[in-house]
């Protein structure tokens, strides 16, 4: 009696996961959600054997919070549809949360909350996965990878400037 309960709990719990799906989120909320706004260069990234991975990274800019020099966060996924990551050596403009539970900050959106920065003719984009909503007037470019074409990039001075003025 016991088996056929657990396997129906193992696939209902696994078709609820497949399911499972992260809702787009405006800008504005983006920014207000977030306790630390920072652009930071990783310059580590842990690589334990099993457990979470974190990144350590040096920060460049602050754009909400508190003035820091360094900041840790969790550099790996909490669930299903969370692409939290770090690359060793990459600038990112990052979007932070921070929990009571946690001993560093976490991406925010489950991980959408973490945009690359790359120079195009000049000047600086991050990319954004489209569950970021920016506003409708925001001018934006392809992203950096043509086999992902629903990534886009923004001016990282037009984002600079969108958090400024978030309530």
């Amino acid at each position: 009696m016991r088996t056929p309960l657990l396997i129906a709990f193992v696939m209902l719990l696994t078709a609820t996961q497949s399911f499972a799906k992260v809702v787009s989120v405006q800008f504005s909320n983006l920014v207000a959600n977030c306790e630390l706004i920072v652009i930071a260069k990783v310059e580590s990234v842990t690589s334990p054997l099993i457990g979470k991975r974190y990144a350590k990274a040096r920060v460049t800019e602050v754009w909400k919070g508190t003035n820091t020099a360094t900041v840790e966060f969790l550099a790996s996924p909490a669930w299903t549809c969370d692409i939290s990551e770090a690359k060793k050596g990459e600038t990112v403009l990052l979007f932070l949360t921070k929990s009571d539970k946690s001993r560093s900050y976490a991406i925010a959106h489950s991980g959408r909350g973490r945009l690359p920065l790359r120079t195009v003719s000049g000047k600086s984009y991050a990319a954004f996965w489209p569950d970021v909503i920016l506003p409708k007037d925001v001018p934006t470019i392809d992203g950096p990878e043509p086999k992902w074409d629903f990534i886009r990039s923004v001016e990282v001075d037009v984002l600079r400037d969108l958090v400024k003025k978030a309530p």
